[in-house]
């Protein structure tokens, strides 16, 4: 953090477009983000916060290259589309702690900037206490999400399974869940509630999430991979469910997911 305060912001990007409409996003929030396209321009600068475009030019290496050039200390947000969305499994593994799908969403921009400037960010997610099987309810505050997230991983760990099953694919798509119910089913509505029930038993955990909303029709989101969807910003969210968890299932109404994750 800076000494006046504000967090440095760099954003590591190839594309310009995707570069500036990231940037404005952030200083509308107070940040003062600054724009680099290749490694070589980072100069000495060691920010707290940074936006690294994974698209198709990339191996993965400059997710290493920052983590170790910057530390633990800087959180990194992953910018991902449908053509480079195979890397991010790969790239939360080796440090990213969070990720924002293309085209951006000012709504889920706003969301990972509260998330850094509470101090509750990807890789400086704080851990709750330890229970049995676990029944949470909060209100629509993305500040709140990542002590969800870490209690319900910190409960896995102890009690179902440990390892990249428990901290990263539960940790993500739980993180996806709470964020799509907070976002789109409450809308941020700091009146409505998110309710959370974890079921856990050895080598398996069983999560619901349920929202206040009115919910939709999970058949009726297009699949983000066939190429006329390539483009569509849509569908992308259910695509890492199903990726992460064994079995994603929905309730009537659609405002509760129950994610499915064996060790």
């Amino acid at each position: 953090m800076a000494a006046d305060g504000v967090s440095k912001v760099l954003i590591w990007s190839a594309r310009d477009e995707v570069s500036w409409q990231l940037a404005r996003l952030l200083e509308q929030r107070g940040a003062r983000p600054e724009i680099v396209r290749t490694a070589s321009e980072w100069g000495g600068r060691s920010p707290d916060l940074l936006f690294l475009d994974l698209d198709l030019e990339r191996d993965g290496t400059e997710v290493r290259a920052a983590r170790e050039a910057f530390g633990l200390a800087c959180e990194i947000v992953a910018l991902v589309d449908n053509h480079s969305f195979e890397q991010l499994l790969p790239a939360l593994a080796a440090g990213v702690g969070d990720y924002l799908f293309l085209p951006l969403n000012p709504e889920e921009v706003g969301l990972r900037w509260e998330r850094h400037a509470s101090g509750r960010g990807g890789t400086r997610a704080r851990r709750g206490g330890l229970h049995e099987d676990l029944s949470l309810e909060f209100a629509s505050r993305p500040d709140l999400l990542q002590a969800v997230i870490s209690e319900v991983v910190e409960a896995c760990e102890r009690l179902a399974f440990s390892g990249p099953r428990a901290t990263l694919n539960l940790r993500v798509a739980l993180g996806e869940a709470l964020a799509n119910a907070v976002l789109y089913g409450n809308r941020q509505d700091p009146e409505k509630c998110v309710r959370v029930q974890a079921e856990l038993r050895p080598g398996e955990v069983v999560v619901t999430v349920t929202d206040e909303g009115e919910g939709f029709d999970p058949s009726r989101v297009a699949d983000p991979t066939l190429p006329e969807n390539l483009r569509r910003s849509h569908g992308r969210g259910l695509f890492l469910l199903r990726s992460l968890a064994d079995d994603v299932r929905f309730n009537e109404v659609g405002n509760a997911v129950t994610l499915v994750l064996r060790g």
